[in-house]
């Protein structure tokens, strides 16, 4: 493709994407009940102990992607600096382990410990998402790989519901809502002199569609690598739902 016909398809793919996540998750019955202060916090505890795994799984997938998809980023040199900050910040920021440690913060304030958080299996609806993610970071080809991270954009307005949500229905401070609130930044906007992720997967996905690097190991579109976050993302929420958590 040329760079016309490459951003027209990743700006109609991230359209067709953030209306499937306007339907699923943020019209969904777990985003609905939690924005209104309706959801009982034993659901909003089984999701967040589910989620928690998959956030620092993928922050450690992050990582091995770099090592298997460097040749991309040594050609395209202009995008390697910011692809590797996206992948220190997520280790380093604000200080080590990075995101797990506001992870953690967010988890102590809603009632769980890291042992249930880190060290306890997650249940098999939750456990999905971090599953596939592994299948297409270790056996997925590049195009295969940033379809998926289109998803990644929906997560800042995500994040922001639940900040929001927290401070206003369920008792937490700003700073004990960290994870989110940090996230509904990261996502979306520049912050501390770093792109945001989700201009950033864009620049990558339209590099990749203008270089021709479309080949599938896996046989899914880049459509289908984004639906089916948001898809996994729904299961984890509804299983919250019908399987509440208290510590």
């Amino acid at each position: 493709m040329n760079s016309t016909e490459a951003k027209a398809y990743v700006d109609n793919l991230y359209r067709e994407l953030h209306l499937h996540w306007e339907r699923k998750i943020s019209q969904g019955p777990f985003m609905t009940h939690l924005r209104e202060g309706r959801l009982p916090l034993p659901c909003a505890r089984r999701f967040f102990k589910d989620w928690g795994l998959f956030s620092v799984e993928v922050v450690a997938l992050n990582a091995v992607s770099y090592y298997v998809h460097l040749p991309f980023f040594i050609s395209n040199y202009d995008l390697l600096p910011a692809f590797t900050e996206k992948i220190a910040e997520e280790l380093i920021s604000p200080k080590p382990p990075g995101h797990t440690l506001i992870l953690l913060e967010t988890a102590e304030a809603l009632g769980l410990s890291r042992q249930e958080v880190l060290e306890q299996p997650a249940s098999a609806a939750g456990r999905a998402i971090s599953d596939y993610c592994r299948r297409i970071f270790q056996d997925g080809s590049i195009i295969e790989l940033w379809g998926m991270h289109v998803y990644e954009e929906t997560l800042g307005h995500w994040s922001k519901q639940w900040a929001e949500a927290l401070v206003s229905h369920y008792g937490l401070s700003n700073e004990q809502a960290v994870y989110f609130t940090a996230h509904a930044e990261a996502d979306l906007v520049q912050h501390d002199g770093r792109m945001g992720h989700g201009p950033l997967n864009r620049l990558i996905l339209q590099r990749i569609l203008e270089q021709g690097l479309t080949a599938k190991k896996l046989g899914y579109d880049p459509k289908y690598c984004a639906f089916t976050m948001v898809d996994l993302q729904s299961l984890m929420e509804n299983n919250a739902i019908e399987h509440p958590y208290s510590s």
